[in-house]
């Protein structure tokens, strides 16, 4: 299945044999039934924080299962005052 990923604040796409390394903006085919965390782990994404994930604009938990043409949003903590 087909998904439109945005990864934000510093976040790329870290597996050197996916199409997408090193972008942050990307269309990337996943086996059906992947979850966000599948989906992190596909990327070699790492944090020492979990991280945040939008799915067509609707925060959700890593173990959501993704759908084809989802658009997936992924960020880093972030802080601020």
């Amino acid at each position: 299945m087909k998904l439109d990923v945005r990864l934000f604040a510093g976040l790329k796409c870290n597996n050197p044999e996916l199409p997408c390394f090193g972008k942050n903006e990307f269309d990337l085919e996943v086996p059906a039934g992947t979850t966000i965390s599948g989906l992190h782990n596909l990327m070699n994404l790492e944090s020492k924080y979990p991280l945040i994930n939008l799915v067509n604009g609707i925060a959700q938990k890593d173990d959501h299962a993704l759908s084809h043409g989802d658009r997936v949003g992924i960020f880093p903590p972030v802080g601020g005052g």
